[in-house]
C-alpha cells in the first residue's frame, strides 16, 4: 500500500527520507497521518514509542532519519503492521550504500560483568535520549575519582543506546589522555583522529584548530551521531571536540568536574562513587564465580570491603582469584589487611597504585602537600581547621586547597567545612606522606590534635 515510499531513495547527506513526490508516501509524512488519525498527539505518541516528542517531530519534518528501532515501535503503537519498519529498513540500506558515507563503530567492548549504577544509567538515558525538542547538544559529564568506573559505565550506556536503535550513524571514540600534565591529548591531534573516522580525506585536512573543530561539527550536522570523550584534562580541551547537532550527544569522562565546561555548553554531571555494599559483592562474585563465593560469603564480604568497593580494586582482587593466585577470596582478604597490599595490586600492566599516581601528579605543589597531609589526619571526617593546622596555612587558604581536591575528586565534600577521603587515597596519601615528608609532618599532626580538641 506505500511501497512507494521505498521505490526512488534520493541521495541526501542530511539523511533525510527520500521524495516521493509530494504525497503521504514519505516516512515523515505517513506518520504524521498514522498519528492523526490515531487522534495522538507528539506527546501521546511519544509515551507509546518511548522516544521524546522531539525526536518524533523531527522524523515528521524530514530532519532526522527514522531508525529501524523507532520504525518498529510505530508500527506497534499505531497498528500498522510492518509499514514503518519496512520503509525504515529500505532508507537504512540506501544510506549504507552512498558512496564516501562512513559509518564509525568506535566503542570498546563492554564488560561482561557490569554491575549496579541503574540510576547512573538511567540519568545518563534521561539526559541524552529524552532532552525534548531542545536546539543545545546533550552533553553528560562522568566524573568520579579514580577507579571508580567511569569509562566503564559510559562505554556500557552507549552500548545499550546503540542496541536500543539509538546514534544509527555512528558512534566515536577517543581517549583523551588526561589528567596529568604533558600528556592530555591536543585537541588539533584529536580533531584530525575524529575527522578521519567520519570519512575526511587527509589531503582535505584543515590546517586551523577552529578550521578543524568548524568541519567537524559540519560533518556531523543532521546526523544522529554519539561521541564519547574518555579521561579528559579540563573544559579547554574539550570544547573544540563538542558537534553543534542537536541529533548528536556527547559523554565525556573525567577525573576532575571540569569546571568551566557548564557556562560553555549545555551539560549535566553524573557524579560517581564507590558501589554499595550489595553491588561490590555481586561483581566479586560475577568475576570469580558462584562457586568460589558461595564457599565463603562473609570473606567476600570482606574483601570488597578491603578493596574500598572501588570497582578497579574489586576488578584486580578478582582476577588474583580466578587466575589461581589465590586459592580464595578469604586468603586474598588476609593479604590485603595491610594497605601497601591493597595499594599495590595488580593484574598485568594495570596496578591500582599507578591509578593513583595520576591524579596526584596533576595536583600543585601546595595542592600536593596538603592531599598527603591529609593521609595522616587522625579520624575519618577531614576538618578545614585542622587541615590548616596541618599544613601551617589559614583556614581560608585551607577551604581553598580542599575545594581543589574535592574538584580533582580525590576527597568528598561533606559539608562547607568538613570532606571525606575513601580508604584507598587515605592510604595512599599517608605513604606518600610517609616518603615523602617523614618527621617534617609530626608537628603538623599534632598541631591537627590541638585544632581538633579546641
Amino acid at each position: 500500500m506505500h511501497s512507494t515510499a521505498v521505490t526512488r531513495p534520493a541521495h541526501s547527506d542530511s539523511g533525510s527520507p527520500p521524495d516521493t513526490g509530494g504525497g503521504p508516501g514519505t516516512f515523515g509524512e505517513l506518520l504524521r497521518a498514522h498519528r492523526e488519525r490515531h487522534g495522538f498527539s507528539l506527546a501521546q505518541l511519544a509515551t507509546q514509542v518511548h522516544f521524546n516528542r522531539g525526536h518524533i517531530s523531527k522524523v515528521e519534518t524530514h530532519k532526522r532519519t527514522p531508525s529501524v528501532a523507532f520504525a518498529e515501535a510505530c508500527d506497534r503503537a499505531l497498528n500498522a503492521g510492518s509499514t514503518f519498519t519496512s520503509i525504515a529498513t529500505a532508507l537504512e540500506a540506501t544510506a549504507r550504500q552512498r558512496p564516501g558515507r562512513v559509518h564509525p563503530a568506535q566503542l570498546p567492548s563492554a564488560k561482561r560483568c557490569f554491575t549496579g549504577r541503574r540510576e547512573c544509567l538511567n540519568q545518563l538515558t534521561r539526559r541524552l535520549q529524552d532532552a525534548g525538542q531542545s536546539l543545545a547538544v546533550p552533553v553528560a559529564v562522568i566524573n568520579g575519582p579514580p577507579g571508580v568506573g567511569k569509562t566503564a559505565l559510559a562505554v556500557q550506556w552507549a552500548h545499550q543506546a546503540v542496541s536500543d536503535g539509538r546514534f544509527a550513524d555512528g558512534q566515536l571514540f577517543v581517549d583523551l589522555e588526561g589528567p596529568e600534565p604533558g600528556t592530555a591529548a591536543d585537541p588539533f591531534d584529536v580533531l584530525e583522529h575524529l575527522l578521519r573516522a567520519v570519512g575526511v580525506p587527509g589531503d582535505n585536512m584543515p590546517a586551523d584548530l577552529d578550521q578543524r573543530a568548524a568541519t567537524f561539527r559540519s560533518y556531523l550536522h543532521g546526523r544522529e551521531m554519539l561521541l564519547v570523550l574518555d579521561n579528559a584534562a579540563d573544559a579547554q580541551q574539550v570544547h573544540h571536540l563538542l558537534p553543534g547537532s542537536a541529533g548528536c550527544a556527547v559523554v565525556v569522562t573525567s577525573r576532575s568536574r571540569l569546571p568551566g565546561l557548564l557556562s560553555r555548553v549545555d551539560a549535566v554531571t553524573v557524579p560517581l562513587a564507590e558501589l554499595g555494599r550489595p553491588e561490590a559483592a555481586m561483581l566479586l562474585r560475577a568475576m570469580i564465580g558462584d562457586a568460589r563465593a558461595d564457599a565463603d560469603p562473609a570473606a567476600v564480604a570482606v574483601l570488597a570491603e578491603r578493596c574500598g568497593r572501588l570497582p578497579l580494586a574489586l576488578v584486580l582482587a578478582a582476577e588474583h582469584i580466578v587466575s589461581c593466585q589465590h586459592r580464595s577470596a578469604d586468603q586474598l582478604a588476609t593479604e590485603l589487611e595491610l594497605d601497601n597490599a591493597r595499594l599495590n595490586l595488580a593484574e598485568g600492566d594495570v596496578v591500582l597504585r599507578n591509578s593513583f599516581d595520576t591524579s596526584y601528579r596533576a595536583l600543585d605543589e601546595q595542592s600536593a602537600r596538603m592531599f598527603r597531609l591529609l593521609g595522616v589526619l587522625p579520624g575519618q571526617v577531614i576538618d578545614a581547621a585542622a587541615s590548616a593546622a596541618t599544613a601551617g596555612v589559614s583556614q581560608d587558604e585551607a577551604v581553598r586547597l580542599l575545594r581543589g581536591l574535592a574538584s580533582a575528586h580525590l576527597i568528598r565534600r561533606q559539608d562547607e567545612r568538613h570532606y571525606l577521603m575513601h580508604d584507598l587515597l587515605r592510604a595512599y596519601a599517608a605513604d606518600l606522606s610517609r616518603q615523602l615528608d617523614g618527621d617534617s609532618a609530626k608537628p603538623g599532626r599534632q598541631a591537627a590534635d590541638t585544632a581538633l580538641v579546641a
